[in-house]
Parts: C-alpha cells; structure tokens; sequence
C-alpha cells in the first residue's frame, strides 16, 4: 500500500471519529455545561450589580471582577471548583453576610442546616482549639474534650490548612469574620464522608481520630438557668421566629430575678423582627434600635414594641467574636442607651452587621445572599467592619476549657452584683462579689447557630 493511500485512510479514520455520535455528545455535553455555568455566574455577578447596598462595592472594581472570573467560572471542572471560583468572586467584596450556596448546602434561612463533626474551634492563645463538643456525638465518644488542640486534617497541618482556606474564601467584613469563616471550614466536605483529625490533649500527646461529616440542623434556642444571688440566665443561640414564644416563657420564669445574663456568645444572628421582640423586654415600647438603609435611601427603622413582662432590673450581655449581626443590634441598643453592661471574650464582636432582606434563588438549585442594606445604630454609629468593644473583657484561655470553668460568666455574676448594689456607680466601685465557681451546664446535643457553619 502506498504512502499516500495510508495517510488518506488515517485521515479517513480520524474524521469518522471526531463525526461519530459519541464524540459529538461529548462536544456538545461539554459545551452545555459550559454554557450553564456561564449563565450562573451572569445570574450571581448581575444579582450583586442590581442589589448590593454600597454603589462603590466596598472600592472593588465589580465590572473587572466579571472579566476576572468569567473564564476560570467557564471552565471549572465541577460544581466545587464553580463553588469555589464563586466564592472567591464574592470575597473580594469583603462582606460576611454576601454568600453562595451550593446545592449541596440546601440553604434554608428558617431551618440553618449544614455538615458537622460534632465540633467546634476557634483560636485561643493563639491556637486552634476546641471550644465545644456535642454530647454523645462521635467525637465526644472518641474522647475529644474542649480545650484539646487540632494539630493536622487529612494529613494537613493546620496551619497550611487555614492559609490555604484564606486563600479560597477571600476576604469578609473584618478579620475576626475570615478567622471565624476560616476556623469553621477547617472540616469542610461532603456530608457522610470520613476526615482524620488529630487532635493533641491536655497533655499535648496526639490523638488521632477518624470522624464522619454529618448532616445537622443548627438549631436556635433558648437555654435558662439559674444561678446563685438570684440571678437568672438566658442563652440565645440565634435570632429565629421559632425561638420568640421560648423566649418569652423564659422572661416570666426569671421575671423576680434581681438581674438578668443574657448570653450572646454563640449567637451569629438571624431575623431582626426576633432580634426586636427580645429586646422589648429591657426596653420601653417604640425604642430606637436603628435603621437599615438601602443604597436608594430607603430606611426602615426598627423599634421595640409592647410585651407582658418588661423587666427593669440590671442585665449584663455576654459576647465573643461570634456575636454576629443580630446580636450586635441588640448588644449596640443596649450599650448606647446604657440599658447595661457589655462583657466580652475578645477585643470587639464580629463587625459584620449588613442587611439581607431575601435569598435568591439561582439556577439549578444554587442560591445567593446578598447585602441590599447598611446598619446605623440609634447613635448612628456603623458596626460593619468594626463590631462592638466590649465595656469589660475576660480572657478565654485553653486551661480554663480543658478545667470546664466560664470565667466569663462568673465575671458577669460579679457585674449584675455590682449593678444591684451601686447602680449606674457600680464600675467606679472598689467591690467584689465573691462568685463560687461555676461550672459550664452538662454538655447539650443542640449546635451553637451561626451563619459561618457553613
């Protein structure tokens, strides 16, 4: 066979494959998904420009960002790779409460869902360590305790871990919010898939543990105790209409307490009408909260209404760097009107304080977040980007975890003491209750809500 007949017939060969069928299913398959992310990511890019509450979008050039993504959202090679070329988009913009959801999350805003190991960490001393444990759960079973510090996931070191996450997720509202995004992401994954955690204990030997990401429910509650001296406790682990009538139940329990603890520490926010409704109980009816405003001047002010049980006597909040959003509402009300006393577990609260008045819903199951509203204070002052300072700061150290001792509540048993005995006068006076200790309450199975679980 000649030279020239072969080379026809390879020619030949390679046309009939590039024409088959198959081939062109592949080619058009191809170009089909490339088409449908194209239209996703013009769904999101086009959501922000119409939407977003700040016309200069925080400095970012929002037209270049388009031709910054565009191509590298064509090409992802799966929706985790869009996810992620996504988020990155939105994280120029330096704003918390701007998200992507992916189907994978199912993203619901009256029912927070998300995956879990049974765990939580933030940084303390500068490490990363476990602060919470659910009762009963696969870690606990394991062994793993708060104040126990993670040293590698899959294989990671942490610290490369988190440096690689920053990286993806971009920037938000302060740096508090990317170290709590960045933390809370640290076990990310597929729900129902396996991660090798280790942990080192409290005597810094390695534990290495296998856990399961699992599909959870964030709930909102409202945890009541009380405590020695006649002071009564609330923990609100978010703002949520299904926690309005538990709240108020909890009110009338505590109703003769000599003071009230309102713990906020946990609470990364939810639904300004709740947020309202509870602080109705510490303040007159028609009380200024604050405004959110849009970018077209429209303002809706939010104030306190009438409830059954208006109680008088002194409050202290306690807040952390997870206080997020609503919970800055409430804590910057009570601050400015000085309603009572602030008490921290780190220097300022989140700073993340924008509104979201809907979630979009996207194509293909996708939904988005974005901020269509700015908050001022009754003061007007502006808590996005530079959260609440605290009147009064304890520190949370490992060894107090690892010990079970809140020294922080222990320090605002102290406050309302001081606050029963002395007034408005209390934080001049040489004077120290003395507070037995107090252990933290059995661990629960409920998980601390917040919009930086997922």
């Amino acid at each position: 066979m000649s030279r020239k007949l072969r080379s026809n017939k390879i020619l030949l060969v390679l046309l009939l494959i590039i024409l088959s069928p198959a081939s062109y299913a592949q080619r058009s398959g191809a170009d089909g998904m490339r088409e449908q992310r194209l239209r996703l990511f013009e769904q999101v890019w086009r959501a922000v420009l119409d939407n977003y509450y700040d016309q200069n979008f925080n400095g970012v050039d929002w037209r270049l960002q388009r031709e910054t993504y565009r191509e590298q959202a064509a090409n992802a090679a799966s929706n985790e790779d869009l996810f992620r070329v996504l988020r990155q988009m939105i994280g120029t913009l330096g704003d918390a409460h701007t998200r992507i959801y992916s189907p994978d999350d199912a993203f619901d805003r009256y029912r927070p869902t998300g995956t879990s190991v049974g765990l939580t960490v933030r940084r303390i001393d500068g490490r990363p360590v476990v602060s919470w444990v659910e009762y009963g759960s696969e870690a606990w079973q394991s062994g793993i305790r708060p104040g126990f510090v993670v040293s590698r996931v899959d294989g990671k070191p942490v610290a490369a871990l988190l440096e690689q996450i920053r990286a993806e997720v971009g920037d938000s509202s302060t740096p508090t919010a990317l170290d709590l995004l960045s933390y809370d992401r640290l076990f990310y994954g597929p729900r129902d898939t396996a991660v090798s955690i280790t942990f080192l204990d409290n005597e810094g030997k390695p534990k290495p543990v296998t856990l399961t990401r699992r599909f959870t429910e964030f709930q909102r509650r409202v945890i009541v105790r009380q405590l020695p001296f006649r002071i009564g406790y609330i923990e609100l682990t978010g703002f949520g209409p299904e926690i309005e009538k538990e709240f108020e139940q909890a009110m009338l329990y505590l109703k003769d307490t000599q003071g009230i603890i309102l713990d906020l520490r946990n609470n990364g926010g939810g639904f300004v009408t709740t947020v309202a409704q509870v602080a109705s109980y510490f303040f007159p009816p028609g009380t200024d909260l604050g405004e959110f405003v849009t970018r077209q001047g429209r303002s809706t002010r939010r104030r306190t209404q009438r409830v059954r049980t208006f109680y008088r006597n002194p409050i202290v909040v306690l807040v952390g760097s997870r206080s997020a959003s609503g919970s800055e509402i409430l804590a910057a009300a009570i601050q400015e009107a000085s309603r009572g006393v602030i008490l921290g577990t780190s220097e300022t609260t989140c700073g993340c304080l924008l509104g979201v008045s809907r979630t979009l819903k996207l194509n293909d199951g996708w939904k988005l977040n974005v901020s269509d509203s700015d908050f001022r204070t009754a003061m007007g002052r502006r808590i996005e980007g530079v959260g609440i300072r605290p009147d009064f700061t304890v520190d949370l150290t490992t060894q107090d975890l690892m010990a079970g001792r809140d020294r922080a509540l222990e320090s605002a048993v102290d406050q309302v003491g001081r606050s029963i005995a002395f007034g408005n006068r209390a934080g001049k006076m040489g004077f120290k209750l003395l507070v037995p200790a107090l252990p933290q309450p059995a661990p629960s199975r409920y998980q601390p809500a917040s919009q930086f679980k997922r």
